[in-house]
């Protein structure tokens, strides 16, 4: 896990790679809520991304939300929509939720949205944002909840390389995951027979198999 101490540690970076804030990389977009007392404002569709959402996700991929605002209510709410491709993340609530827009979307004030550059690999900057989940939490302050702000993620920096080793990268990240999350499946898939072992077992004992 990457924090203050250890990032000290890769400060010197290949050959090629820069630190660049956010902001440069990237432009920041925060969200906002329709007033959820006007009918009218919602069960529209315009896909609408909150920190749960987020959250219940399974991969990285953002399609859906569990709730839809409507034209007007977008037009009266103050939220922006973005494109395919945009990174979001929850920046309170908690921080660190991360998913990728593969339609256009809008957010909650919940979450704060990053439409790469032209030189930003959309999968790169994912990964990037989510090694540096613990120092983004770090960042955060508020009484009620921690948050971390919009100005704060526009200075933040990470290390990026040239576009095409970015793409390069990415591609090995996204292969070797989507290969970890079928080894979990199978082992939390075996886990559960081995859970019900006992139980079988004992159905057996009783009910004179063994």
């Amino acid at each position: 896990m990457l924090d203050r101490d250890n990032l000290n540690n890769v400060r010197k970076l290949p050959e090629g790679w820069r630190w660049e804030r956010l902001g440069e990389v990237s432009r920041v977009v925060s969200g906002s809520t329709p007033a959820t007392g006007i009918d009218e404002f919602w069960n529209g569709d315009i896909c609408w991304i909150t920190p749960t959402d987020l959250g219940k996700m399974k991969g990285k991929e953002i399609y859906s939300s569990s709730r839809f605002i409507s034209k007007i209510g977008y037009d009266n709410c103050g939220t922006e929509l973005i494109p395919p491709g945009s990174v979001v993340l929850s920046s309170r609530a908690p921080i660190g939720h991360l998913g990728i827009a593969k339609v256009p979307l809008c957010t909650n004030q919940g979450c704060k949205s990053f439409i790469p550059g032209e030189y930003t690999d959309s999968d790169f900057l994912y990964y990037a944002l989510k090694i540096s989940v613990p120092l983004l939490q770090s960042l955060g302050s508020g009484a009620t909840f921690t948050e971390v702000s919009k100005s704060q993620l526009e200075t933040f920096k990470i290390p990026l390389p040239p576009l095409p080793e970015q793409k390069r990268i990415a591609a090995i990240l996204n292969e070797q995951m989507a290969a970890a999350d079928k080894l979990y499946e199978f082992a939390s898939g075996q886990l559960g027979i081995i859970k019900s072992l006992p139980a079988a077992l004992l159905r057996q004992a009783f009910g004179g198999g063994l």
